[in-house]
């Protein structure tokens, strides 16, 4: 995992954005599998989504809120960005379709509006949450337009940053896959004369 946080984050820096983003959207993905096992569907198999989406929830979700108002009944928190079931639809529709096609559960319901909820991948922007209304005419309803932005290397960092802190809260109580990779480059300039 060490490894693949490194290279997120060298991409990142290089301004490989999209490459970074791709990479650490499989973070939640291992860190949720081993640190969730027991996320199973009925048929015995992992529960993937739940678990990645579990993860995040828990150990990233905070960095994409715009206000730290409290949890309502049904666990979404006012203000939240993004999530860890918008983030498993982000990472499922880049990695398998190569788009952001993300739907966007209303988490506002308010009898007065219709809602048109958006989601945007932005590059070199920031987090944000757009919203903006016209009033109503002729005694129709308004539409109340709602856009969720996340920038990729906010979320890219974002899923680094939780990785290494997962890591060093539940390192030594979970086992969490390592990716071991031979570097001949690093291997062979061992050898070089200086």
């Amino acid at each position: 995992m060490k490894l693949l946080i490194e290279s997120i984050r060298s991409a990142i820096e290089k301004d490989c954005l999209i490459p970074a983003l791709m990479s650490s959207l499989t973070i939640p993905d291992a860190m949720g599998q081993s640190l969730y096992p027991n996320l199973v569907r009925g048929n015995g198999k992992r529960a993937a989504g739940r678990q990645y989406a579990k993860w995040f929830d828990s150990w990233a979700a905070n960095d994409f809120l715009f206000s730290d108002g409290p949890s309502n009944e049904d666990g979404a928190i006012p203000g939240q960005i993004f999530n860890g079931k918008m983030c498993w639809k982000l990472r499922c529709s880049l990695l398998h379709s190569g788009d952001y096609d993300v739907p966007v559960d209303a988490p506002e319901k308010d009898e007065s509006f219709d809602y048109d909820y958006k989601f945007e991948l932005v590059l070199h922007g920031c987090n944000t949450l757009c919203s903006y209304w016209s009033s109503s005419e002729n005694g129709e309803r308004a539409t109340k337009s709602v856009t969720f932005r996340v920038d990729a290397a906010s979320l890219a960092s974002s899923l680094c940053d939780a990785a290494e802190a997962c890591l060093k809260e539940t390192g030594e109580a979970v086992s969490y896959p390592d990716l071991e990779v031979f570097d001949v480059a690093a291997w062979a300039n061992r050898f070089s004369v200086r």
